[in-house]
């Protein structure tokens, strides 16, 4: 448990004896706070009650004058929802709000757990096959579940360790009060109160309904998957809806309602304009650069067709003027006619719709016809007509680009319209590269280098990839190499944090898991492990003054820079009565303050450090610069 949750716990101990008119003393209280929970493992409900009841000893008050539970863990150690943390074991009860089909036979039940404080996901492992079906609407004290986390949404894993016990008398659940759309975290909502404002052609034949929600604060996407007694929402209604998913795709947060229930409010307005339907009447033209949510004309040029994705689609790519692109979708539609591409249309009454910060625009509401005499409009952000001088991949940006690459490692294509998939490299780093099929098109060969002229490059959830659809490539001579990812980035700076998960770690030993293990052995996916594999690693942040870098060393740097091995690790952390904490507490005293180049690259956010080496200053240039930095007051500093 980290100090900032010891010290809430010390706060309620201290105000509750301060009540009583007397000084503890806070220090005393935190210390042993901390050994009983970090240092002994002592579940932290009954380390509060411990030291409170021993707090009260020492200063003579009667037991019965201070309730000995603690303010946020009712007597019997039962926890709220809404206290819970990852990496706890906790005992709760809970209502079962809902039940969904698991979506992988190693999980027999999956659902929502709510109390009057909130509500959480639950998993019950197959494996855990004592544990009984737990039946929706039903109350439940549960004993011993673990708080997991995955990309930072939490849930309750109930395994083979975990107790299940029927509540048999009646009880009330009184939902939270509504979260506003803008204070929404992944996970469970427990009560929104929203407007429907848009709806949304479904893209699935699986979604029954899709569009956006809002309130006061902003506006969401939401996803209502095709199930038994589901009807769709209402335009322009505002509902209370309780118990929706917090789901997060490419930064985004959005709401699936199949765990929720919803109830119409009829009494209830919020002020958000609802998205009209389809004008009647022709609208003016609009620029590209200038589109909005909503119906538009344009006037555009088809400038690139993109293979379909969809077997519902019949046609896809991108359109544009002078001022900007933007990718169109048309749908199969028996009244509808594919555009030609190169021609310009005037295109009246389109839905343009924003999806993970993009514009798109729908053309089947819209009517379209071909410009003529127009073909030779220049469009912003077009292929070149003339090849491009070639950029290293580490300077590539969004647009097009020539290089001249490595094929590195070609991976298994995923779909039937890909010809070839995989790596591309040279000596500043790798990129993914597509190449769809194409009759004019033929693979590349691994291990050859090639001239690529022209290529697109694309950004999708933050990364870059190389389309060679538009692209022309010729290999070099087969004796041609190109020493692929050998520049590394230098970083230097000082280690001003030794993170947690830093030292000596278990990871799960089951192929292709690898996850570190939590105090307890368990792991997410694969629950207790108890043959589990040792490894030694450091998770840090390093400041250079001006930045703050995440850096990840791996084993090999972490024992050349640390000087400890792992087999000495183990050693020490079986001797130690911190057990593997007290690994990370000496890497934490040899590095933090020190001076370190870091050599490695960035892998979404964090420097994966492929060596590292400490940084000893001259101390006659220490010494000058301190004489500087002392003349003002007339000090002087001698070598």
């Amino acid at each position: 448990m980290d100090q900032n949750q010891i010290q809430q716990i010390t706060d309620r101990i201290s105000h509750k004896l301060e009540s009583k008119g007397v000084s503890p003393d806070r220090q005393s209280i935190t210390d042993k706070l901390s050994s009983y929970i970090n240092e002994f493992g002592v579940v932290p409900y009954e380390a509060e009650r411990k030291v409170l009841s021993d707090q009260m000893r020492l200063f003579d008050i009667p037991e019965d004058d201070v309730s000995s539970a603690p303010s946020s863990v009712p007597e019997g150690g039962v926890y709220s929802l809404s206290d819970i943390q990852p990496g706890e074991w906790v005992t709760v009860e809970v209502k079962v709000v809902s039940l969904q089909t698991p979506s992988s036979p190693s999980i027999s039940q999956t659902g929502v757990l709510a109390d009057s404080s909130g509500a959480v996901r639950f998993v019950v492992f197959s494996k855990a096959s004592e544990i009984p079906p737990l039946e929706l609407e039903q109350w439940y004290r549960i004993e011993s579940a673990v708080v997991d986390s995955f990309r930072e949404v939490p849930s309750l894993k109930l395994h083979s360790g975990s107790r299940v016990t029927p509540i048999t008398d009646d009880r009330s659940l009184m939902p939270a009060p509504p979260v506003a759309l803008s204070e929404l975290t992944p996970g469970v909502a427990a009560s929104v109160q929203v407007k429907f404002v848009e709806e949304w052609e479904a893209r699935s034949d699986r979604i029954l309904q899709t569009g956006l929600v809002a309130d006061g604060s902003g506006k969401m996407k939401f996803i209502l998957w095709k199930d038994e007694g589901r009807e769709k929402l209402t335009l322009g209604s505002v509902y209370n809806i309780f118990y929706a998913s917090v789901d997060t795709f490419g930064g985004r947060l959005s709401l699936t309602l199949n765990s929720g229930v919803w109830m119409e409010d009829e009494d209830t307005e919020i002020a958000v304009p609802v998205v009209a339907p389809a004008p009647k009447g022709d609208l003016p033209v609009t620029s590209v650069r200038d589109l909005h949510v909503g119906y538009v004309t344009v006037q555009v040029k088809f400038v690139e067709e993109w293979e379909s994705r969809s077997e519902r689609m019949l046609q896809t790519g991108l359109l544009g003027d002078e001022t900007g692109r933007i990718k169109f979708v048309l749908w199969k539609d028996d009244t509808k006619e594919k555009l030609v591409p190169g021609k310009v249309y005037l295109i009246k009454n389109a839905k343009v719709a924003e999806y993970n910060g993009r514009l798109s625009l729908s053309l089947n509401s819209a009517e379209y016809l071909v410009v003529d005499g127009a073909d030779d409009m220049v469009v912003q952000g077009a292929a070149p007509s003339s090849p491009l001088p070639v950029t290293n991949i580490r300077d590539l940006s969004v647009g097009f680009a020539s290089l001249h690459v490595k094929f590195v490692e070609e991976w298994e294509s995923r779909s039937e319209r890909m010809l070839q998939t995989g790596l591309l490299g040279d000596e500043t780093g790798r990129i993914k590269f597509v190449l769809w099929k194409d009759d004019t098109k033929e693979k590349l060969e691994p291990g050859r280098v090639y001239h690529i002229t022209n290529a697109k490059v694309d950004e999708y959830n933050g990364r870059l990839s190389v389309v060679l659809n538009s692209a022309v490539y010729e290999a070099d001579d087969p004796a041609a190499d190109i020493a692929v990812g050998t520049v590394l980035d230098s970083y230097a700076g000082t280690i001003v944090q030794i993170s947690g998960g830093s030292g000596l770690v278990k990871r799960c030993p089951v192929e292709g898991c690898n996850r570190v293990l939590s105090r307890q052995n368990f792991c997410p996916i694969h629950e207790i492990q108890n043959n589990y594999n040792y490894d030694l690693r450091i998770k840090a942040v390093l400041d250079d003054g001006q930045k703050a870098y995440n850096v990840l060393m791996g084993r090999e740097v972490t024992e050349a820079l640390t000087g400890m091995t792992m087999d000495q690790a183990i050693d020490l952390a079986s001797e130690s009565p911190l057990g593997l904490e007290e690994v990370q507490a000496q890497f934490t005293e040899k590095l933090c303050g020190r001076y370190v180049r870091c050599f490695g690259n960035d892998f979404e956010g964090r420097i994966l450090v492929k060596s590292a080496e400490f940084i000893h200053l001259d101390p006659s240039v220490t010494a000058e610069l301190m004489n500087r930095a002392g003349s003002v007051s007339g000090g002087e500093i001698n070598e």
